[in-house]
């Protein structure tokens, strides 16, 4: 069964569900063993679940026996839901279910956002048999800068600004079930960093990551053709990866797609695992 957790149960049972945590077939996005997120990370995420008004933090219990909490959050105004903690040793679908349940009754018209690693099996296949629809499958990379050594990028790349920003949605292809569309991006630009990749000063590619505090995200690259090019993306990621060096950058992440795992792997950076995504309108 399911029920809502105080601050006593993380300090009971958080060793446990970090422990859990850490093992990719029992847990959910954003996952702990990508070499960046510490245990530190993992108890302020779960006390950010009970003290904030938009997070929910559940354990899970069978027969009397803990086997992991449940967290999410919602933003209201976009009737959204993430799924943010799954850690569960023992029990996936019936937790998963009670979870689908509790959120359908209290949520009812928002869109549930579900990740999970590839390796957790029992959870997708359960997602998949209950109406939940994939939008995305990626592999997780983490980047780690020290020994890292900035470069100079080629005069082709650009950066993006509000004024250029038009260059920006020549080449991203939105995607309707995309949170983060060109809009948002650009409603919130002085969080984002924004390369394109000009061919006789058209835009043909581009790459967009966001981050703070010396941890960064590249949230996609984009070709407007929509055919991958090795070598400029090649010099997009080495563009974003020398602007983050520069920044005193200490970790980033990518879920990169299929055709860009070799160059990721080329740049230095490591493979984690695979991600995937699933949505379902409550």
């Amino acid at each position: 069964m399911l029920i809502k957790a105080t601050p006593e149960d993380i300090k009971k049972y958080g060793e446990f569900a970090y422990s859990v945590a850490l093992n990719p077939k029992k847990s959910c996005y954003p996952t702990y063993a990508d070499g960046i997120k510490t245990k530190t990370d993992f108890f302020k995420a779960a006390e950010r679940a009970i003290a904030k008004e938009t997070y929910e933090l559940l354990l899970f219990g069978i027969d009397g026996k803990v086997e992991g909490w449940i967290s999410y959050y919602w933003i209201p105004e976009d009737r959204y839901l993430q799924l943010y903690e799954f850690n569960i040793n023992r029990g996936t679908k019936q937790a998963l279910a009670e979870l689908l349940k509790t959120i359908e009754t209290k949520f009812a018209g928002y869109t549930a956002y579900f990740g999970f690693p590839g390796d957790n099996q029992e959870a997708i296949h359960f997602l998949s048999e209950h109406g939940f629809q994939c939008i995305e499958q990626d592999w997780n990379h983490s980047f780690f800068f020290d020994g890292y050594t900035a470069k100079e990028h080629d005069d082709c790349i650009e950066k993006i600004f509000r004024y250029n920003f038009d260059k920006f949605r020549r080449v991203y292809h939105e995607d309707p079930d995309t949170y983060w569309n060109a809009d948002r991006i650009f409603e919130t630009i002085d969080d984002w960093t924004i390369f394109v990749y000009n061919q006789a000063d058209q835009p043909i590619a581009a790459v967009f990551l966001t981050g703070k505090d010396g941890y960064y995200e590249i949230y996609g690259s984009e070709f407007a053709d929509e055919v991958f090019n090795e070598s400029v993306f090649r010099e997009l990621l080495t563009a974003s990866l020398s602007e983050c060096k520069c920044l005193d950058a200490k970790y980033m992440t990518y879920f990169c797609a299929e055709d860009e795992k070799s160059v990721l792997g080329e740049l230095g950076f490591q493979c984690v695992g695979q991600y995937v995504l699933y949505i379902k309108e409550l």
